[in-house]
């Protein structure tokens, strides 16, 4: 189905612009006519990938660049012999002299890089950038972090400055008590009425209200009880929106990579990155006035085992080692986590929070070339006819439960539907054993007191 969608829309396509220029509408100039041109590529998955038997040969191509391919050669009618570069990378110039795409595109071996390329000053000034394929973020592959729950869950559905808050206010309302009381016993109030209202009764009180359905507070003074009935309606609120909550709170996990930005990266001293060789992360990176970057590229140049030609082996070091993560794309990164997820579901990657450097990606002309008015044109119909979108998002599966979610904290938060686990009542746990300890001293205490009796 969806290859008849494609061939029927692309024959749309080209119907129009056949019947455009039989009515003289425009007449535009066509030099590739009856050429036959020479394509280098790569293995660039997602948008380009090149297939290999057991072997190692080459059987074919496929994904949203030869799909390209194929448009460019239908409109402008032109034939074309496409081959893998000797070099799987955009280009490095080493000694003055290209490698990989570029290299070949500045040879004369081929009139069409077929690989996403982003622009840089050195590359600018060796080929000529046309037919705009889109763009991508750069970003860091990692291990995909093992959920876990929160032992202090009992404490964070509130913030610090609601507990502090709601502390603050129970030492206030307990001053006002002292005082009023102070007052009380000036103004003659008798002391029989006044005798149970001690700071102590109503320190108890307090503790009551926070987690039973409070206590009877004997006071005849009004200005107490004021005191006790507006205590009251705040730790009604309180208290139920913390029961509301508690519950949704203690069934989430929690999940957070180890290196879930640049600045992790820089700062960790066991976790290594690798990075695609000629790509733009690797040139950003390697140019890049931001101290991070900075460190991040010197700890490259000392590893030699952080320079790859492919995202494949990029993700499998990742998979590999724990102290490993992979800057690339992050399409290359999501066709990573769908190559490594298990049917399953099981996931062993995903994307950390930040990513960055938002690169259009072209494809790579020689500067001498004569066919870049036809190419730039006929890459503008892909993509006004809707065939880069329909690719696009047909090379853009993977697995959605791999892909974590962030916080402003750079946390992922899920919801489980497990049973609540034991981890989650270790706070209150510790609490209880801290009450029972306190309560041993005032035990002996009364215990010495008795036997001198």
């Amino acid at each position: 189905m969806s290859k008849l969608y494609f061939l029927l829309l692309e024959l749309l396509v080209t119907t129009s612009c056949k019947v455009a220029d039989d009515n003289g509408l425009h007449k535009q100039h066509n030099a590739l006519k009856g050429k036959h041109l020479q394509i280098v590529t790569g293995h660039f998955p997602p948008p380009i990938e090149v297939l290999r038997n057991s072997s190692g040969h080459v059987v074919g191509y496929s994904s949203m660049l030869y799909h390209h391919l194929l448009f460019l050669s239908q409109k402008l009618n032109f034939k074309y012999n496409i081959f893998p570069a000797a070099e799987n990378t955009n280009g490095v110039k080493v000694n003055g002299t290209w490698n990989g795409i570029i290299g070949a595109l500045q040879r004369q071996e081929a009139d069409i890089g077929l690989v996403p390329v982003a622009i840089s000053l050195q590359r600018y000034e060796a080929l000529d950038f046309r037919g705009r394929i889109g763009g991508d973020w750069t970003s860091i592959l990692v291990r995909f972090p093992p959920p876990y729950v929160s032992f202090t869950s009992t404490l964070d559905l509130f913030s610090k400055e609601v507990w502090i808050g709601f502390l603050v206010s129970a030492v206030v309302v307990a001053v006002f008590f002292i005082v009023l009381t102070s007052i009380g016993k000036r103004l003659h109030v008798k002391r029989e009425q006044n005798s149970e209202t001690c700071i102590a009764t109503f320190t108890w009180y307090l503790f009551s209200t926070f987690f039973s359905q409070g206590n009877r507070i004997p006071t005849s003074q009004r200005s107490q009880k004021i005191l006790v009935a507006t205590w009251c309606l705040a730790a009604f609120v309180f208290v139920n929106t913390y029961n509301c909550t508690l519950t949704s709170y203690m069934s989430v996990t929690y999940q957070k990579p180890d290196i879930n930005s640049f600045k992790d990266l820089a700062t960790s001293t066991t976790y290594k990155a690798n990075v695609l060789i000629g790509s733009i992360q690797e040139i950003d990176i390697q140019m890049s006035t931001n101290e991070d970057m900075k460190t991040i590229a010197a700890r490259m140049k000392q590893c030699p085992d952080c320079r790859k030609f492919n995202t494949s082996d990029q993700a499998l070091q990742v998979v590999k080692n724990d102290n490993y993560v992979a800057i690339m794309t992050s399409s290359g990164g999501r066709g990573n986590m769908q190559k490594h997820s298990s049917e399953r579901g099981k996931c062993l990657l995903t994307l950390a929070k930040e990513k960055t450097t938002w690169a259009n990606m072209f494809l790579a002309i020689p500067k001498t070339s004569p066919y870049k008015e036809e190419i730039e044109r006929e890459s503008l119909w892909f993509h006004a006819a809707g065939l880069r979108e329909y690719w696009s998002v047909r090379q853009d599966k993977y697995p959605r439960q791999c892909e974590l979610t962030y916080n402003n904290k750079g946390m992922s938060i899920k919801r489980s539907s497990n049973r609540i686990k034991l981890e989650q009542f270790y706070l209150p746990f510790m609490f209880l054993i801290a009450g029972y300890a306190l309560s041993l001293i005032p035990f002996f205490r009364e215990l010495l007191c008795h036997r001198k009796r």
